[in-house]
């Protein structure tokens, strides 16, 4: 893949991570302007609100804990990406790539296809990690490697 082909995939994912994040925020901002005047009709004071609303954002509650999901979710989406499109645009050609899965809530199509061999195309054409076409979609942790590494045994990770 050529390096101008790349820098326009970069720009668009930050963009659109932009634009998500910013949709996030403004929903985020609205609910909880919403909590605070239905508090404030229930007859809660200003410290009360306060209070709670420090410490939903401490302990990652129904308000801050929903939008630093989205913003965790994003940023992994567009890191896992830019690390595929990184990975594959390669200037030296592998022939076939094995499936690698990574046992951290790993999909049955994961543990079905770890240790497949194929071509990118057909790997491509079947569907790449995090592209959509396994259960777990673009949380799939799985990668692919050339087929000529030894790597038989899915990867073990711990869950951060």
């Amino acid at each position: 893949m050529p390096e101008q082909e790349f820098d326009l995939m970069f720009n668009a994912d930050i963009e659109a991570m932009t634009i998500f994040l910013s949709t996030k925020a403004q929903k985020t901002a609205l609910t909880i302007e919403e909590f605070i005047q239905t508090a404030l009709l229930n007859g809660a004071s200003k410290e009360q609100i306060r209070s709670v609303l420090l410490e939903d954002l401490e302990e990652g509650g129904r308000l801050f804990g929903e939008f630093r999901n989205s913003i965790r979710a994003t940023s992994n989406g567009v890191t896992n990406r830019l690390r595929d499109t990184a990975q594959f645009s390669h200037d030296y050609q592998i022939e076939k790539y094995r499936w690698v899965a990574v046992l951290v809530n790993t999909c049955p199509d994961c543990i079905e296809r770890h240790g497949r061999v194929n071509t990118f195309d057909a790997w491509e054409e079947e569907g790449l990690p995090r592209a959509g076409f396994t259960v777990c979609k673009e949380n799939c942790k799985c990668v692919l490697i050339d087929a000529d590494t030894s790597v038989l045994e899915p990867i073990r990770r711990s869950k951060r």
